[in-house]
């Protein structure tokens, strides 16, 4: 069977299919995400190109390893040369200094006798660096490969400028502080006497935890990639920034924060006893602190994805007057594996909505045809899953698909076996804008389509509960 993984962001999205050498033994269930351990196919759509760049093993290592490598000169303004190498690499990354762009060219592309290359501003790049990065956090896709990247010798080294300064230009907010934090995995800190470790396998007992004489009241566990915030500075956050409480909008970043834990929760068959956690999310999704709850114990979060998803920074300076939202994240023993329940920690106060919605009936009809063609055009019939899957699928007045969301846990599960993400363009909606949050900022229009285990496509009005 051939698996399909999905890595998308507004301007980014990585596509890789192969198959699994492992085997499952007699008499028990097919893993619900089974390891990808052989690349056959890689895609990579970038907003600016029409067509995505395809290759096989070896055009996505380089694009991993060239990507990577660029993001630490761009941000750190230190060279770093690449050791010498048996064969030339595919994949180049250069600066354009008028333009103050980023060109990404791929040699010896299928179709044509020389390069091809596209230019990218520096949201485009991170997003591209923030796929990558998804990639590389996937222990249940391609393993093998991983970034070695080490401190550049001070041979190469300029005169440095504080690292506030280096990434000023990119620090647009919480929303661009978050990109910029995932970038910064690439950048070498000098200071540290100790190389942080790579990348290494999905089970790594290898954690920090707090050493301080008090119970602190969030814990910012290391991650290597990027710097968490102080407990100062998130104490600060959580006591003076003003908290959301717009039903529409907690129910919007709830969502994405469901998303991001179902995505990044590993070996959940291992998961014992329940763990209970108060979570404080910004309004883009960024997870500023979370804290155990109910006799929860301090390490028991190292059995969760909550240390990796939780925000770094790269400055020394953080907005205090960013909404945030609280949520409480239940991590509970299931009969197979564990399961996550989040709710907003003081509940909902007034009726939830979807937004601004398109409600004629004629314009709805003719998104109806749109969604469906859309979707049959893009969608693997040979994807196999134990039940039909259905979403919630948002679509602007263009026909763009700017949002969907499942509607029970096994289509969380088997959503990157659908089209959907990769057809997803939230930025034609308004979401994530700046200053925008999650919620859409424009009218959609809202259907039910059922992926069908017999190959069969259903798209219908949804009509959400009153």
């Amino acid at each position: 069977m051939t698996i399909r993984r999905q890595y998308s962001l507004p301007n980014c999205t990585l596509i890789l299919e192969g198959w699994s050498n492992s085997t499952t033994g007699a008499g028990k269930q097919p893993d619900p995400r089974p390891l990808l351990t052989t690349l056959t196919n890689a895609e990579c759509h970038l907003c600016p190109m029409n067509q995505p760049l395809i290759g096989g093993r070896d055009f996505f290592e380089d694009l991993v390893d060239s990507v990577s490598r660029y993001a630490q000169e761009f941000l750190s303004k230190v060279p770093h040369p690449k050791p010498n190498a048996e064969k030339p690499a595919k994949v180049h990354l250069q600066k354009v200094e008028d333009k103050n762009l980023h060109r990404l060219t791929l040699l010896d592309t299928p179709n044509s006798g020389k390069g091809l290359h596209v230019d990218l501003n520096t949201v485009q790049l991170f997003d591209l660096v923030e796929a990558i990065d998804q990639f590389l956090a996937d222990g249940r896709t391609l393993p093998d490969i991983s970034v070695s990247l080490q401190p550049v010798s001070k041979h190469y080294r300029q005169a440095e400028k504080p690292v506030t300064e280096r990434t000023a230009p990119v620090a647009l907010g919480m929303a661009s502080l978050a990109l910029a934090a995932i970038a910064f995995f690439f950048v070498p800190i000098p200071e540290v006497s100790e190389p942080e470790p790579s990348r290494t396998e999905e089970n790594s007992n290898e954690t920090s935890t707090s050493t301080g004489e008090s119970d602190p009241q969030v814990i910012p566990t290391p991650t290597p990639k990027g710097t968490p915030l102080s407990i100062e500075e998130l104490e600060k956050v959580l006591t003076t920034a003003p908290e959301i409480t717009d039903p529409t909008e907690l129910r919007y970043i709830q969502r994405s924060l469901q998303k991001r834990i179902f995505r990044n929760w590993g070996n959940r068959e291992q998961f014992a006893g329940n763990l209970n956690y108060q979570v404080s999310v910004g309004r883009d999704g960024a997870i500023l602190g979370y804290k155990p709850v109910k006799g929860t114990p301090l390490d028991g979060a190292e059995q969760t994805p909550l240390p990796e998803l939780l925000y770094t920074k790269t400055t020394g300076n953080i907005a205090t007057q960013e909404p945030i939202a609280q949520f409480q994240v239940l991590f509970k023993q299931g009969e197979d594996e564990g399961i996550v329940e989040i709710s907003p920690w003081n509940g909902y106060m007034g009726r939830i909505t979807l937004g601004p919605e398109i409600n004629d009936s004629a314009v709805i009809n003719d998104l109806e045809d749109k969604v469906s063609q859309q979707i049959r055009d893009s969608w693997n019939k040979t994807s196999s899953y134990p039940q039909d899957l259905t979403y919630r699928v948002a679509v602007t007045e263009e026909g763009i698909i700017a949002d969907y969301e499942a509607i029970d846990k096994e289509s969380w599960d088997y959503s990157q076996e659908t089209p959907l993400e990769r057809l997803m363009k939230p930025a034609a909606a308004g979401i994530g804008g700046e200053g925008t949050g999650l919620v859409p900022q424009k009218p959609l229009g809202h259907f039910r389509v059922v992926f069908k285990t017999n190959g069969e496509l259903d798209v219908s009005p949804y009509r959400s509960k009153e």
